[in-house]
């Protein structure tokens, strides 16, 4: 018997979601790599780090409001743009508190971090929600194409 959601999601702890690891940027980083980066490899996010340490998160609702509507030139460091001090959560912290500090705050992404506050990598809605319909198949696949859409008789051959 399959469990429900709301236990899996107790259960689970972010440490076993795969965490992209690969979203990380310096803060001299000019605006122009950060850009490029996330057209050639399809990151919505990229964490700032300075060494091992998160310092700020760069997303591209970021490069909408914070960069083209202000006209920066493209050599600007992503320091003087990114969100500083980012929301983080913690390995061992579970995925349903993960999501939840995602939902009260409105981020798609929220970097992940160790014990020492070491940056170990980037949680994403797309990761969540792949996990969830990855355990629960059925339900996801069977959605109607609009989820206020209902079948006015049923289906069937």
């Amino acid at each position: 018997m399959s469990r429900p959601i709301e236990q899996i999601l107790r259960d689970v702890r972010v440490r076993q979601l795969r965490l992209q690891s690969d979203h990380r940027i310096e803060p001299s980083t000019p605006l122009s790599e950060v850009y490029r980066a996330f057209d050639e490899q399809r990151h919505g996010a990229a964490m700032v780090c300075e060494g091992d340490r998160v310092v700020g998160i760069f997303t591209q609702r970021d490069v909408l409001y914070r960069t083209a509507l202000e006209g920066l030139d493209p050599s600007t460091p992503v320091s003087e743009v990114m969100s500083s001090r980012p929301v983080t959560v913690h390995l061992d912290q579970r995925l349903d508190e993960a999501i939840t500090a995602m939902v009260d705050g409105g981020y798609r992404h929220i970097p992940v971090v160790d014990d020492e506050q070491h940056e170990v990598g980037l949680l994403s809605s797309r990761v969540i929600l792949r996990f969830i319909a990855d355990h629960f198949p059925e339900a996801v696949l069977n959605l109607p194409p609009r989820l206020h859409q209902v079948a006015s008789r049923p289906e069937g051959g």
